[in-house]
């Protein structure tokens, strides 16, 4: 049965017999024959039903108190030891339970998550990320696409010839999958290492791959040793020929590349450079978040390709030949508006670098190319 709403007298008799008289809001409710939330109703407009309940324990300074310190002891550990709830509250000196604590730094977006991998970079490595992105920071787009000619890299790809190997290869794409707190060790939810090394049924390729004017202008097996030798041959051979044909106007190319000192920065790397007239765009060492191949390129690729392979049959097998050619016409299909977005991509990953100081900086929202 439906609640007829207070009357003006009910309010003002509920409000004398609390205010003067001093009686409890349970006497009150008895008294006039109304539930407690109608009588807090009429004695708070402002309340509602939420502030029934306990008191929460921890006040919303003790809680930017907890985030503090956690932020502190994270920072102090330096990832070489776990920091814990225990050792939280024993800093703050807060005297609630771990779970209280817990599920208050969950409201605040805080959760135990899994520790991520990046290059570990030195005081020295920060400083130069920052020059870096002080300087190219409000480069637009499109300088970012003409004043560099070629942005190249060298990867080793897994070769995947059959099914077993290929669920191997497509189970090291996953990032998560959402679950309750016991199925953990369920079907599906489970999957190998991804640095559990396990044959193939084939030899991997070191592939030097390149990018420019849209589309993917290098792509050659250097074969198994990479060295001196081999960046020689890749500059003076494979390389110098992509950008006399698609530069031939210019006598004069810019090429970006990693700090690879194996190869790259090998005394016959650089001396390949001088003779194929190769200059470089330098980036701060240990920047793969500034290599358009290493976060962008790589990346689609391996995504497309698992794709592919998602609609073959069990029983489907490749030769290593077939699976490098198909790996091949992957690459060079990359439709050109990508291309020329990750590149232009630059210009924003500068400007976060900018704003990071020269530490790491989240590559989500507009550095998602995939």
């Amino acid at each position: 049965m439906q609640r007829v709403p207070l009357q003006a007298r009910e309010v003002a008799i509920i409000r004398r017999l609390h205010q003067v008289i001093g009686l409890p809001v349970t006497q009150i409710a008895s008294a006039v024959d109304r539930n407690k939330s109608t009588v807090y109703g009429a004695l708070d407009t402002n309340w509602t039903s939420e502030k029934r309940g306990r008191k929460e324990l921890l006040t919303k300074v003790d809680v930017n108190l907890l985030v503090r310190t956690t932020k502190a002891l994270i920072q102090q550990a330096a990832a070489k030891r776990e920091v814990t709830l225990a050792m939280i509250l024993r800093r703050a000196k807060l005297k609630v339970s771990q779970t209280c604590a817990r599920k208050a730094l969950q409201k605040r977006g805080v959760r135990f998550r899994k520790m991520r991998s990046k290059p570990l970079l030195t005081k020295d490595d920060v400083k130069a990320r920052f020059r870096f992105a002080k300087k190219y920071r409000n480069k637009p787009r499109a300088w970012w696409r003409s004043h560099v000619q070629l942005y190249i890299d060298l990867k080793s790809w897994k070769v995947y010839t059959n099914s077993k190997s290929r669920a191997l290869a497509a189970q090291r794409e996953v990032r998560g999958a959402y679950r309750e707190r016991n199925q953990g060790l369920g079907e599906g939810y489970v999957v190998v290492p991804k640095d559990l090394k396990q044959n193939t049924g084939a030899a991997a390729a070191k592939i030097a791959g390149g990018v420019g004017k849209g589309r993917v202008l290098l792509w050659h097996d250097v074969g198994r040793a990479w060295n001196g030798k081999a960046a020689s041959d890749l500059y003076l051979g494979p390389l110098r020929a992509a950008l006399r044909r698609s530069f031939p106007k210019k006598r004069k190319f810019m090429v970006l590349e990693d700090n690879d000192p194996s190869g790259f920065k090998s005394a016959a790397g650089i001396e390949a450079k001088k003779s194929a007239k190769i200059r470089i765009f330098e980036i701060p060492k240990r920047s793969p978040d500034l290599s358009v191949m290493d976060y962008a390129i790589w990346k689609r690729i391996q995504t497309l390709m698992r794709k592919q392979e998602r609609r073959w049959k069990k029983s489907k097998t490749e030769t290593r030949a077939q699976f490098l050619a198909r790996l091949q016409r992957t690459a060079k299909a990359l439709p050109s508006t990508f291309v020329n977005k990750a590149i232009g991509n630059m210009r924003v990953r500068c400007q976060k670098l900018y704003r990071a100081k020269g530490h790491h900086f989240e590559e989500g929202g507009k550095s998602i190319l995939v």
